[in-house]
Formats: structure tokens, C-alpha cells, sequence
């Protein structure tokens, strides 16, 4: 039995939705209404898709997105008064960039094209490639791809990744050369489990439950952990819809990546995450000093939510847009 974990991801019941791609898709249509292209590279034992901003002169600096967590394709299918509807799961972070930027999103394993909203599930394909070496591969591929075939001269390459998307953009950009710029935006810094039971400490300590609970929830997150590498490499999902695949990839601490990385890091934090712990997150500046690394900046959205929405008199507010931008200007400096 899995501990109870108050303080988790926030798709788990996203989830709960069920079914099969449309038969009556329409990837043309949706590409149209966001201005993107859909680009394939095709090997022998695997074809990886990705979405790129459409482009009349080919662009001289690149900015690639990672997703987290969410099992969701690109694009989905809505049916509204009997006719579907394309809308994407991603935020319009390309539409701020000049003609001078190409912005791509690779898909996640089995989730490119577009699916129907309702009834959908997540393929098995997803399941069986959903860990951090394909998908740090997948797109290592598809930088490598933009800037042979679709860029002219290339001055800059931006990787930011969000949640889980964070962890993935701190391994590759160990591994391609060609990254200039890093964000790193609401991931984990220490190991997920440790995360995990610094959530229940946490609890306790606000009076939400008590010491022993607390307590027992996190033996209990060390018999999870113990059963993950005890079986690192399975596809069976789990109780939250995962692997222990997925799960030991993700076993070493973004934080020892981090500060291997030598060129410019933006790291973005929420303080009322509650996905990511910040007091966490305030071990990065400590260790990049006590390292004499000089490459780091640390920004917090104050009073957002993981995904940097904040409350206000009218109620929630996204606080995405204008952190996107200070991003990209840090680039610029």
C-alpha cells in the first residue's frame, strides 16, 4: 500500500480519463490554428515527432520547451455542439518570440498527433518509453535536427523545462553541446522521495497530521523506494499511473547535474508549490557557492503555484507569461 502523499503531482486525476486516438483527427487543422509544423525524424526502431513554430526565413536562435508530467499529447479533440475542436496542452510561450526565434516541443513517446479529449487514455507506448534517457534522447535528436535543417547560423539555443520537464533539461544539457541556455523551472532538486518526505514533515509540523503519521507515510515511501530498485527496469503502472522505470530514472538528484552544467542557469521556483518544495530549492544557490560557480540564477514567482498561477481579488491569475518573458531577456544579457 502506497503512503498517502498529500502534497503530490497535480495530474493524478487527469489520469482517471480514458480512450483512443479520434479515427477523425485533423493534425492539419490544429498545426493551422497554432502555426506550427509537424516534423518526424525516422530511424530504423523508432520515429520521434516534434512541433515547431512555423517560419518564412529560417531563424538564427532556437528556444526548445519540455513538458512535465501530464501523460497529455501535444494536441487534443474536443467535441463541442457535435464538431471537434483542436486545442493544445502547452502555453503560448512562442507566440512572444520574434520571427528571429524557432520554438519547438518534441511529443512524448506514443502522444504525438492529436488524440479525442473525451475518453482518452494514455497508450502503452507512453508507458514502455516514459523514462528520462528516451525522452533526453528524443530530444537531443531534434535540436540536433532544427539546427541542420530548419535554422541559418544558429547564435543561441534555450532549453527550459517545467516540473519534471526541469529534471529531463538538466541531464541534456550534459550531453548536447550545442545549449547555450538552461531553465530550469520548478523541478526537484534532491531525490523525488526525499522530496516526498520532506512533504510529510512538513505537515506535520502545520499541525495537518500528526508525528506518527507522518512518520509511518514516509516508512511507507521507503518501502515504495526499496520496491522501485529492487525492480528498476518494469512497465507494470503503478498506483499513480507510473513505472518503476520511469521512477529509477529519475533516482539521481537534479542537483548533482546542475552543478556539472557550466553555462548560464535560470531556475524558477514557486513558493506555494506544491509539487516541488522550495525549501529545497534554496539548496542551489548555497551548493554553486560553496562550488565557486558563478553560472547561476535563482528567481522565485512569490505566491504561485507550481504552475506559477496567483491568487489575487478576482482569483486565480497565471503568472506564466511574464516569467516566460524575464526569461527569455535573461537570455539576452
Amino acid at each position: 500500500m502506497y503512503p498517502r502523499l498529500k502534497y503530490f503531482f497535480l495530474f493524478f486525476t487527469v489520469l482517471a480519463l480514458n480512450a483512443q486516438k479520434s479515427q477523425t483527427s485533423n493534425i492539419a487543422t490544429a498545426l493551422e490554428k497554432y502555426g506550427l509544423t509537424e516534423q518526424r525524424i525516422i530511424s530504423e526502431n523508432d520515429t520521434v515527432v516534434y512541433y515547431l513554430k512555423a517560419y518564412t526565413t529560417k531563424p538564427d536562435k532556437l528556444v526548445v520547451f519540455i513538458q512535465g508530467t501530464d501523460p497529455f499529447p501535444i494536441f487534443f479533440n474536443h467535441r463541442s455542439n457535435g464538431e471537434l475542436t483542436p486545442t493544445k496542452t502547452f502555453n503560448s510561450d512562442y507566440r512572444l518570440l520574434d520571427s528571429t526565434y524557432a520554438y519547438a516541443i518534441v511529443a512524448k513517446p506514443g502522444l504525438s498527433g492529436i488524440f479525442q479529449k473525451e475518453g482518452f487514455t494514455v497508450p502503452k507506448k507512453y508507458h514502455d518509453k516514459n523514462y528520462r534517457e528516451y525522452r533526453v534522447a528524443q530530444i537531443d535528436a531534434s535540436i540536433d535536427d532544427i539546427l541542420e535543417n530548419h535554422m541559418v547560423s544558429p547564435k543561441k539555443v534555450v532549453v527550459y523545462g517545467h516540473s519534471e520537464g526541469a529534471q529531463i533539461a538538466s541531464s541534456l544539457a550534459l550531453k548536447n553541446e550545442h545549449i547555450t541556455h538552461l531553465g530550469f523551472w520548478s523541478g526537484n532538486v534532491l531525490n523525488n522521495f526525499y522530496e516526498f518526505a520532506l512533504f510529510e514533515r512538513i505537515a506535520a509540523l502545520k499541525g495537518q497530521q500528526n508525528d506518527s503519521t507522518a512518520h509511518e507515510n514516509i516508512m511507507g515511501l521507503l518501502g515504495w523506494y526499496q520496491s522501485i530498485i529492487t525492480n528498476p527496469n518494469s512497465t507494470e503502472m503503478d498506483n499513480w499511473g507510473f513505472t518503476n522505470k520511469r521512477w529509477s530514472s529519475y533516482e539521481e538528484a537534479p542537483l548533482n547535474n546542475l552543478l556539472k552544467i557550466d553555462i548560464p542557469i535560470y531556475t524558477l521556483f514557486a513558493t506555494l508549490d506544491e509539487s516541488t518544495p522550495i525549501e529545497t530549492a534554496y539548496l542551489l544557490p548555497v551548493q554553486f557557492l560553496q562550488k565557486r560557480k558563478n553560472n547561476l540564477s535563482f528567481n522565485l514567482c512569490m505566491g504561485c503555484d507550481h504552475s506559477y498561477q496567483k491568487k489575487n481579488a478576482n482569483g486565480m491569475e497565471s503568472q506564466w507569461e511574464d516569467e516566460f518573458k524575464k526569461f527569455i531577456s535573461w537570455t539576452d544579457l
